[in-house]
């Protein structure tokens, strides 16, 4: 079928729902499962099993997808340097192969014993009575040592998504080609569909996990169940079935053409940058995340010691989350592709932290403590988190270029995912101030009156931080027609591509020290990383 005279290209649209192109859908539910899965297993392992501080277990999230801070170089990869004639496939094959082989490697690590003592049940023994004031006591760990083995499995975990990450990278690619087909008025349904698939992968892996890892030793009741290696087992099936998937069953049309030169290649993406309506976009995709995503690191305690959220109901939550989260893509799809961006972040962002305020604070204070109203925040928020995801994506599509797709949609995916590293090594860093110490499980195990305003103190800062991230979503177009007219008529300046280089190298390399420091034992300690500084 002819696209129509206002899409982007002059070219046929692309049937993605063909057998031909099966590996290409299939891209995104490998990813899905996989970028959904690798986190989800932090909560029982980390918290329940390792007992690490509660900066490592926040910065383990981020390190289990920081590989996407590095979509911009894979995109100029793929643009530049095809293999064979194809820009995407050979790379879609490299990723899962790479993918593979740090699961491998999960499956078959030996885990260490686990931090708390457990009865005869399998439980863990984390109290020993009760004080005079009727606090619990924190009962003596029999494997301290175990705090510090997160690292190893933390630098496997971002191993394996530095494959996919690869993989994803060259189906972005193709997603920006195949959606500058489309006509205006459909424009965003390709990318819209992607990530529906997407999390349908990411529904499979809490599935799993949430059934799967509901022992006693992951925070759950069930006798029986996966280990963690298991499960890392469970997600190598999908990531070796990729790589023949990738070659096979994508449809990229071969490049006769002679390979684009990374020379001029990189003198097109300097010039790029050097444009005002990129820079405003950079801004925007830069500084929102970085500072909406300053938030308090006493989450996953208040979580796992004050509300009591089980393994299997943690995932279950995320579970019906990611249903409720493709039912708000659906949305945005039928109703909302030409409302106003600005409008929609604003209202998602102020009706997200105002709803997870209900939650929050009755639990620090003991008003109500129960594990199933404290997960609700996670349900209402996805509605307006899908709103704000795709929104975000968008306006990548308006942004590009014929040839430069894969360098356009890594470069500003990229910085909005450099965003949460970089916020957490704030985090780390800011909320290891405060005292008592937001790190130590035995204070929450205590759960004193004082270290309660403490903990709502921390969440109130993260409140504030997150609403002062509005004032950068002026520096979005309102829609399709600002993009476009904006790349039209407003000029260039080397300042800003020197502004874009210079901030993002500083920030990449700020938040790698500070989240990577936090993942060795003989480092994890030091303020810099976030812990309370090292003894002598």
């Amino acid at each position: 079928m002819r696209s129509r005279a206002d899409s982007l290209v002059d070219a046929d649209e692309v049937d993605i729902w063909k057998w031909d192109n099966c590996g290409y859908l299939a891209q995104y539910f490998a990813v899905g499962i996989i970028y959904g899965g690798l986190p989800g297993t932090v909560y029982g392992f980390y918290l329940y099993y390792l007992v690490v501080p509660a900066h490592i277990y926040s910065t383990a999230i981020v390190i289990s997808t920081l590989p996407w801070s590095f979509k911009f170089v894979f995109g100029i990869i793929n643009d530049t340097t095809p293999i064979k004639g194809y820009n995407r496939k050979p790379y879609m094959v490299l990723g899962w192969i790479l993918c593979c082989m740090a699961l491998a490697l999960l499956t078959f690590m030996p885990m260490p014993d686990p931090y708390w003592c457990t009865d005869a049940d399998g439980i863990y023994i984390t109290t020993n009575g009760t004080d005079a004031d009727g606090h619990s006591i924190p009962a003596t760990p029999c494997n301290p040592e175990a705090q510090k083995m997160g690292g190893m499995f933390s630098a496997l975990m971002m191993l394996a998504a530095l494959g996919y990450v690869i993989a994803d990278v060259a189906a972005d690619g193709l997603t920006v080609q195949y959606a500058r087909r489309e006509p205006a008025e459909t424009r965003g349904q390709t990318q819209t569909t992607i990530y529906l698939i997407r999390t349908i992968g990411q529904t499979f892996s809490s599935t799993l996990i949430a059934f799967g890892m509901n022992t006693p030793a992951y925070g759950g009741n069930f006798s029986v169940g996966f280990s963690y290696n298991m499960i890392m087992g469970i997600f190598f099936i999908p990531a070796a079935l990729m790589i023949p998937l990738s070659w096979y069953r994508v449809v990229e049309p071969e490049n006769d053409e002679e390979p684009v030169k990374l020379g001029p290649y990189l003198k097109q993406a300097w010039t790029l940058l050097e444009s005002r309506a990129m820079f405003f976009v950079i801004c925007y995709s830069f500084c929102n995340p970085v500072i909406a995503n300053i938030s308090t690191t006493a989450g996953g305690e208040v979580k796992q010691q004050w509300a009591k959220v089980e393994n299997l109901q943690n995932q279950l939550f995320s579970l019906f989350g990611n249903i409720i989260f493709a039912f708000g893509l659906w949305l945005v799809k039928r109703y909302f592709l030409n409302y106003s961006w600005r409008c929609m972040l604003i209202f998602t962002t102020v009706l997200l932290n105002c709803a997870d305020m209900c939650f929050s604070f009755p639990t620090i204070y003991d008003l109500f403590r129960n594990q199933y109203f404290y997960m609700g925040e996670s349900v209402l928020f996805e509605i307006p988190m899908a709103a704000n995801f795709v929104v975000s994506t968008f306006y990548i599509v308006e942004m590009a270029d014929d040839g430069n797709e894969g360098l356009v949609y890594g470069l500003l995916t990229t910085i909005g995912n450099l965003g949460s590293p970089v916020a957490q090594a704030i985090s780390n860093q800011l909320f290891a101030a405060f005292t008592p110490s937001l790190d130590d499980p035995e204070n929450y195990i205590t759960d004193s009156p004082s270290f309660r305003n403490t903990v709502a103190e921390s969440f109130t800062l993260s409140y504030a931080f997150a609403f002062a991230a509005i004032g950068f979503t002026w520096l979005l177009p309102t829609q399709k027609e600002d993009a476009q007219r904006r790349k039209k008529e407003w000029g260039s300046s080397p300042a800003y591509a020197y502004i874009t280089v210079s901030v993002i190298s500083v920030a990449l390399v700020y938040s790698l020290l500070v989240n990577i420091l936090s993942m060795f034992p003989s480092t994890m300690c030091l303020k810099f990383a976030g812990g309370s500084g090292c003894d002598d």
